[in-house]
């Protein structure tokens, strides 16, 4: 398709793909994400802080509810499809816990799959063709974000998961709405003017991150129904001159536009084991290593090694990131974490509950104090392809060194269907889904039940 246009390239890629067309791998991993993604609103409406206030405004915004529209699910509530996408979409990422794909450095899941099945309930929907949504969804958002380069991006102080997430949604609430390639092409053309996501949170732990993918959903059901309605969108909104990625990157490569293989994205998006910016993850993996070794009294000082994006969201400033306030702030602290996983050897959502009440606890205040975190080389040398991580602590007795590669979640190092199933049902407990409701869920995310009505089933 060389001279096509961008936008129609990635549109007629949403639309031609298949369910057939993908790989067994892509196939089951898109299950796992879906069971991963259900998991994370439930728990995230229940255990966030920021969730009251969300559902709040979108009441009193709403007049009613609307028996045909799309389910949001912690509550059961049925509302206009792209009022669900905003609220499903917000909690599945209110914990930090959603799945990432390091080359685009994105959460997929979280915008793509809350407008699909927001979209999909409503058209009444196949579940395979939910599922092949899903699949092109995550294809496009990774396309764009590794097109817009995340690192040039975020130092222009965009949230990429935001800014590209609302692409990939688009791609599937567009399949979904049944828009032909042109209209989905429109409906891309409406998302250059959408896109937005600023990182300016990191300064006070605010809630716009977790706010971020539910827009980014709601506006993608918002630009396929104007496209459906014959609203005519920007084109080359992507490669123009004055397009996304020009307007957004200060180092784009356009031709990454072009680099789809059907479901591929699914297959190289990981799972998070632990509810924080995933760039901490490997040195957590290597910090709980080491806890097995070392007594945390006896650490005088921790040195980790990120890639210069983490050290961005989880370092700098060092003296802040010692020093976190609230929830998300301990999300987004690499000294936080090290403290963590060398006082409790875990890094479970539990674990970062409870320790919301240890912040002031001069052990924790004193590891974070002995934690230093900056890029290397070999940290720097495959990224994006890999997100390594190191840490060395130094102790009385001696040096403790670890070096991760693929941190636990990666397509290189798995979950495992059976611990991506656990996380769910102990997301769904915490949300006080009935246990019964939760298998048959499980169940029919796998393709054993009617899904839409499991889903449902599931609301308190």
């Amino acid at each position: 398709m060389s001279g096509v246009p961008a936008a129609d390239r990635l549109a007629a890629h949403a639309l031609d793909t298949g369910l057939s067309g993908l790989s067994t791998a892509a196939r089951e991993a898109v299950d796992d994400h879906l069971v991963d993604w259900l998991g994370l609103v439930l728990g995230g409406e229940a255990v966030a802080e920021s969730s009251p206030s969300v559902v709040d405004a979108v009441d009193a915004l709403t007049t009613g509810t609307d028996e045909a529209g799309a389910t949001v699910l912690p509550t059961g509530e049925r509302v206009a499809p792209d009022r669900a996408a905003l609220l499903n979409g917000t909690f599945a990422h209110s914990l930090d816990f959603d799945d990432t794909h390091r080359a685009s450095s994105l959460h997929p899941g979280a915008p793509v799959i809350a407008a699909a099945l927001a979209v999909a309930e409503t058209e009444d929907a196949d579940p395979d063709e939910l599922r092949a949504a899903i699949a092109v969804g995550y294809d496009v958002a990774c396309a764009v974000g590794r097109a817009v380069t995340p690192e040039a991006h975020y130092a222009r102080g965009f949230h990429i998961t935001a800014t590209c997430g609302t692409f990939g949604a688009t791609a599937a609430a567009g399949r979904l709405r049944g828009l032909s390639r042109d209209e989905l092409a429109s409906a891309f053309g409406v998302n250059g003017s959408q896109a937005a996501g600023s990182l300016q949170f990191l300064e006070n732990g605010a809630w716009n991150k977790r706010l971020h993918p539910g827009l980014a959903a709601s506006r993608a059901v918002l630009a396929s129904e104007l496209a459906a309605q014959g609203f005519a969108g920007a084109a080359e909104p992507l490669a123009g001159d004055d397009g996304f990625l020009q307007g957004y990157s200060d180092d784009p490569d356009p031709s990454l536009l072009a680099d789809l293989t059907a479901g591929r994205a699914l297959e190289e998006t990981a799972l998070k084991p632990y509810p924080c910016c995933r760039y901490t993850h490997g040195a957590i993996d290597a910090l709980r290593e080491v806890a097995e070794e070392v007594d945390p009294d006896a650490v005088e000082s921790v040195h980790v090694e990120l890639p210069e994006s983490g050290v961005r969201l989880t370092g700098d400033p060092i003296d802040a990131k010692r020093r976190p306030d609230n929830f998300v702030d301990c999300q987004f602290s690499m000294p936080f974490a090290t403290a963590l996983a060398l006082t409790t050897g875990e890094a479970t959502l539990s674990a970062f509950l409870d320790a919301q009440d240890r912040l002031d606890d001069p052990e924790m205040g004193r590891l974070m104090d002995a934690t230093t975190v900056e890029a290397s080389g070999r940290t720097r040398e495959r990224f994006p392809e890999i997100w390594a991580a190191g840490v060395t602590v130094e102790t009385a007795d001696g040096t403790h060194e670890q070096f991760v590669e693929y941190a636990r979640g990666e397509p290189e190092n798995p979950l495992g269907r059976e611990a991506v199933d656990r996380k769910f049902r102990d997301l769904a407990a915490t949300a006080g889904s009935d246990s019964d409701a939760v298998e048959r869920a499980l169940a029919a995310c796998r393709g054993d039940g009617a899904l839409y009505e499991s889903l449902r089933a599931l609301s308190r």
